[in-house]
């Protein structure tokens, strides 16, 4: 048998690490990602929504969302604008 092709038994294909199946943190992820749509399902209560110059009826679910949007568009802008501050730094 080759030495790099992946061990069978029984028409099985056995990972090179010994084990089968989808790794913990893959289940875990799986696990964290099925209860955050359940949150987001549960909060259909509508609420108001005041921001500067603007009042919005919506639910709370949506208001989540954006916030968790805008939250990662902040830190991605941020964390671009920290790495073209590092560069400028070193030049």
């Amino acid at each position: 048998m080759a030495k790099d092709s992946p061990d069978t038994r029984n028409n099985e294909t056995i990972a090179a690490s010994g084990r089968s199946g989808p790794s913990p943190a893959l289940i875990v992820l799986g696990a964290v990602g099925a209860l955050a749509v359940i949150f987001f399902l549960q909060n259909g209560e509508s609420t108001t929504v005041d921001f500067l110059f603007f009042e919005e009826r919506t639910t709370i679910r949506w208001s989540i969302l954006m916030a968790f949007v805008l939250g990662v568009v902040i830190d991605r802008l941020f964390s671009i604008w920290w790495r073209r501050r590092g560069k400028r730094k070193d030049e």
